[in-house]
């Protein structure tokens, strides 16, 4: 996928090759053994569901943003939904394409995390720039200290980080960047208000049609985002263990070669030999240069996915579009391709 003016392509690659090191069959063993579910033994942490009152705050973590209008429109929209709104110093930052250095972003989370009166930490935008940071965070805190921490995008390594860190369930929906119109905010609020358990069906025509590629019934804990930038955290201490799992994966502005290089990564990697299920959210712009030189994105991921039996959902409204679910990563679901449902077994929050 790629940011506006910048690829993120370009600063992935050192990182992906990397990754395709640590996934050659020589490695495969020991990065399988590394990934078990013994390295998540964890007990599942659930932050506090927002109620009116709340203290929140609006934070960078990746990229800059360069218009602050984008700022005073999310917290309007929070404000509408009766929280208190701090805005972190980030947000008005800029250290290249980031919102301030990776010193200044991470100490930043930290000092929120560890603020008891901060019952969620959002994030202004995605683009590049959480993976530089994971070193630098404080699980220890966020284990003392649960909230509810949202995002999507370049945020898929701080979610799923944090959840196989610390079994803190984090929470994959919109920035502040993104559209909050009816459908997008009425999900957040199901899961991080309501305590919501079933996901809305989308209301519009999606770019990928909502439908069933491979039949099936699967339950396990979700975990996923941005196939892009999920790929990166592959032989890191950040990768989640996927056994069981129901991985949910999303990505924007790559070509379908790039997308077959990154399912094939994670299918060398043991992935697909582990999940339960799997669920495509929309791939937007992922079309080809040279469309009769290539093949299609659904040629693709058939290619991938053919010798696996598990149930397979494609076009959930989940990734870079107008219409998106807020999906809990950490927390045990149930999928039925025989109505397209997701339900969630417990609320995400407590």
């Amino acid at each position: 996928m790629k940011m506006t003016h910048i690829k993120r392509r370009s600063f992935l690659k050192s990182t992906l090759a990397l990754s395709a090191i640590s996934v050659l069959p020589n490695n495969l063993s020991a990065f399988r053994e590394n990934n078990s579910p013994l390295n998540e033994s964890f007990t599942a942490l659930y932050p506090t569901r927002l109620t009116k009152g709340d203290t929140v705050v609006i934070m960078g973590l990746a990229g800059a943003v360069r218009d602050q209008k984008v700022v005073v429109d999310f917290k309007e929209i929070l404000e509408k939904q009766g929280f208190v709104v701090l805005i972190g110093q980030t947000v008005y930052k800029t250290f290249g394409y980031l919102s301030g250095t990776d010193d200044e972003r991470a100490n930043e989370f930290n000092h929120f995390v560890s603020d008891t009166q901060v019952k969620a930490i959002f994030f202004i935008k995605g683009g590049w720039g959480c993976g530089r940071v994971l070193d630098k965070i404080n699980y220890e805190q966020l284990k003392n200290n649960p909230k509810i921490i949202l995002g999507f995008s370049d945020l898929t390594s701080l979610l799923n980080a944090i959840y196989h860190k610390t079994g803190l369930v984090t929470f994959h929906g919109p920035t502040g960047n993104s559209s909050w119109d009816s459908f997008s905010l009425n999900s957040f609020m199901d899961m991080v208000s309501r305590r919501g358990l079933s996901l809305q069906k989308p209301v519009i025509r999606q770019l990928q049609v909502f439908s069933v590629l491979r039949a099936g019934k699967a339950s396990g804990t979700l975990i996923g985002g941005n196939l892009t930038v999920f790929c990166s955290l592959l032989g890191t201490p950040y990768f989640p263990s996927c056994s069981g799992k129901i991985l949910f994966l999303e990505d924007t502005h790559e070509e379908p070669y790039r997308i077959d290089r990154m399912l094939n990564s994670l299918r060398l990697a043991g992935v697909f030999d582990q999940v339960s299920g799997l669920i495509f959210g929309q791939f937007n712009d992922c079309k080809a240069e040279k469309p009769n030189e290539s093949f299609t994105l659904e040629e693709v991921v058939q290619h991938q996915l053919n010798e696996y039996a598990f149930p397979v959902i494609w076009g959930a409204p989940i990734g870079h579009i107008k219409d998106k679910w807020t999906l809990p990563i950490g927390v045990e679901a149930h999928m039925n391709t025989d109505d397209l449902a997701l339900k969630l077994i417990r609320p995400a929050v407590s």
